[in-house]
């Protein structure tokens, strides 16, 4: 029974979230940890895309034009429409760009499989969302913030190409020769968890006095918290209902590789390039939406959105 319960806490995302956050805000020793973010970061990376299954990509390829449209909408019409609504909202706005500017969370596959999307699909926009990033998210951030905020966009290329690029080629060349090491993969998601809960320890150290300062304010928290998930469903409706032609199943896959986007490489570039708690916060908190409201996505999905069998 103690062991179950150690496995499921070791493998829950909030419980190491949680358990991550309050580590960043009360032990000055996490700041040892902001030198290895990257590290860090390419290692949950390589870990991940252990698992990507080449003969599951091969077999999605063959609807090019939506995976093209999803890739055109995730990684530029999403950010620029929701850079529309939030630009006034200063460092908080930013934030939230930066969360809808990010691809599609490797784990996304997987959650859609739990909604009854098409997971070969999700794969497939997880991979090339990821490939095409260290591209769009530069040049996003310095065409919208360029104006408020010093965006280095050529540092951002190289940091984000040394934590996807590097990390994938790596994992393709071990998956070529050690073709066995993708069953370590599939079994490496208590030890990736752990990783992201050191990463996110260490960019909260780095602004704990702040944060607190903030925390003091309970109903601005409750509000603040309340907005993110606010923000996350909004993401589910938009990515749904761009694709209004396709099927439920295509839309459903939309919906979730949009909304459980990339999180830790959020906080990893707004560590690196935008240190403030205004920034780091919204990015921190937005764990509670992204690893909680999918069982209530599920249901509206299943009863007011699937179509009825007659």
């Amino acid at each position: 029974m103690k062991l179950n319960i150690l496995k499921f806490l070791a493998q829950s995302y909030i419980f190491v979230m949680v358990v991550a956050l309050f580590a960043g805000l009360f032990i000055p020793a996490m700041l040892y940890l902001v030198p290895l973010n990257t590290l860090l970061l390419q290692v949950i990376f390589f870990l991940s895309c252990l698992k990507i299954d080449i003969k599951q990509l091969k077999k999605s390829v063959k609807d090019w034009r939506f995976l093209l449209l999803a890739n055109l909408m995730m990684l530029a019409g999403f950010p620029i429409l929701i850079w529309v609504f939030v630009q006034s909202f200063g460092d908080v706005g930013l934030a939230l760009f930066l969360l809808a500017a990010m691809p599609a969370g490797m784990t996304a596959p997987l959650l859609v499989d739990v909604v009854g999307g098409n997971q070969s699909t999700a794969l497939t926009l997880t991979v090339t969302t990821s490939l095409f990033a260290p591209f769009t998210i530069p040049l996003l951030v310095k065409l919208f913030y360029g104006a408020a905020v010093n965006v280095d966009a050529l540092s951002m290329f190289r940091q984000l190409a040394l934590v996807i690029f590097a990390p994938f080629v790596l994992a393709l060349l071990v998956r070529h020769f050690i073709p066995r090491v993708q069953k370590i993969g599939h079994a490496s998601k208590p030890l990736s968890i752990f990783l992201l809960g050191l990463l996110i320890a260490g960019a909260v150290a780095q602004h704990s006095a702040e944060i607190l300062s903030f925390a003091k304010d309970w109903w601005q928290l409750f509000v603040f918290v309340g907005g993110m998930y606010v923000f996350f469903m909004i993401l589910h409706v938009l990515g749904y209902f761009a694709f209004w032609w396709k099927s439920h199943e295509d839309k459903n896959t939309a919906s979730i590789t949009l909304t459980y986007m990339n999180f830790t490489l959020a906080i990893y570039l707004a560590a690196h390039f935008f240190p403030k708690p205004e920034v780091i916060l919204p990015l921190v908190f937005s764990i509670l939406p992204w690893a909680t409201l999918l069982p209530f996505w599920k249901h509206i999905s299943d009863v007011f959105l699937k179509p009825s069998k007659r």
